[in-house]
């Protein structure tokens, strides 16, 4: 991987964890880029391995595998998640549709107790 690729996944892991910070998240690039012990891109979302895609071609097949297998490698089990775009686009996420049903239905019922 070239210096210029290396830097441009950088940049996108420090967007994602910007993203996510302004949703309160405690978010930050994990150092070395998951090399040590957490195998994620980003820490500080709670049961989540999230990896940072910034690639013209999706290969979504080839992530969510990597995402799958590195997450039961992280500390505890995480739901993988692989957070993706390419240039001039919005970040996109990819998820399991049995966790995203699970999520909707937490939203739903979170929103049920403030009622």
């Amino acid at each position: 991987m070239s210096r210029s690729e290396r830097a441009k996944g950088t940049r996108g892991e420090l967007e994602v964890a910007k993203l996510f910070r302004g949703q309160g998240f405690d978010c930050v690039r994990t150092p070395n880029s998951g090399g040590l012990h957490v195998k994620a891109d980003l820490a500080g979302v709670s049961g989540f391995h999230i990896e940072v895609k910034r690639q013209e071609t999706a290969m979504v097949w080839k992530w969510m595998k990597q995402a799958q297998e590195d997450a039961y490698d992280d500390v505890g089990i995480s739901e993988p998640v692989v957070v993706f775009r390419r240039n001039g686009s919005r970040w996109l996420a990819l998820v399991d549709a049995e966790a995203f049903a699970a999520l909707v239905a937490a939203a739903r019922d979170n929103g049920r107790d403030e009622e």
